[in-house]
């Protein structure tokens, strides 16, 4: 059996110009010019403090930096409303749903009653056999809530896959014996992931096509 987990944010919702839009939200106070959506991917990196330091130019204080993460998760939430599915979200899910013998679920680290919601709204749910986003554990990574999801799962982690934007993506899945396909379409630029050495992918039924999950 063949089982999809989805990322969320930046693969199924096309959120990088909402994202984008609030880093300039968060980033006006202090100071910096507007960033678009190629200097978003040149200094985009984890933990997201970073971001702001290689914009700025300099590290924030503490202080700086919980104000603009602050800003940001308000932003986000105002901007979101102007946001919408990757173009061909739902037919990759549908392909999914229509697969024999595949199953499909959503791995995020987007806080989890948000995820959820979304998820609804944007008529994702019902495609899914599990969600997981973030809990507010302290510390957590992308790798311990993936183990958490396969173990929920309940599925041998040689039979998934993840599909994913981001270069974390990739590392959670290799440290979880888990197969990935990188979708181009979120925080990073193509050549980035094309460095990790897994299938990059330009659409998410490309992504798919990967899997043998053709049309």
């Amino acid at each position: 059996m063949l089982h999809i987990i989805w990322d969320w944010n930046g693969t199924l919702l096309d959120d990088l110009p909402v994202t984008v839009a609030a880093a300039n939200a968060a980033l006006a106070p202090l100071g910096a010019d507007p960033v678009d959506a190629e200097v978003y991917r040149d200094h985009y990196t984890r933990p997201v403090k970073l971001f702001y330091d290689r914009v700025l130019r300099r590290p924030l204080t503490e202080a700086e930096w919980l104000a603009a993460d602050e800003i940001w998760r308000s932003s986000y939430g105002e901007f979101m409303q102007g946001a919408a599915l990757a173009a061909d979200a739902i037919a990759a899910l549908e392909r999914v749903k229509r697969a024999p013998d595949a199953s499909q679920s959503i791995l995020s680290m987007w806080w989890h009653d948000e995820l959820a919601g979304l998820a609804e709204r944007f008529g994702v749910a019902g495609y899914m056999q599990r969600m997981d986003g973030n809990d507010g554990a302290s510390g957590i990574k992308k790798a311990g809530m993936l183990a958490k999801h396969i173990a929920a799962l309940g599925h041998d982690p040689a039979s998934m896959v993840v599909i994913g934007d981001s270069v974390d993506d990739a590392a959670a899945a290799v440290e979880n014996g888990v197969r990935v396909v990188l979708y181009d379409g979120g925080t990073h630029h193509h050549h980035e992931l094309v460095a990790t050495g897994h299938p990059v992918a330009k659409t998410l039924l490309g992504a798919l096509e990967w899997m043998g999950l053709g049309g």
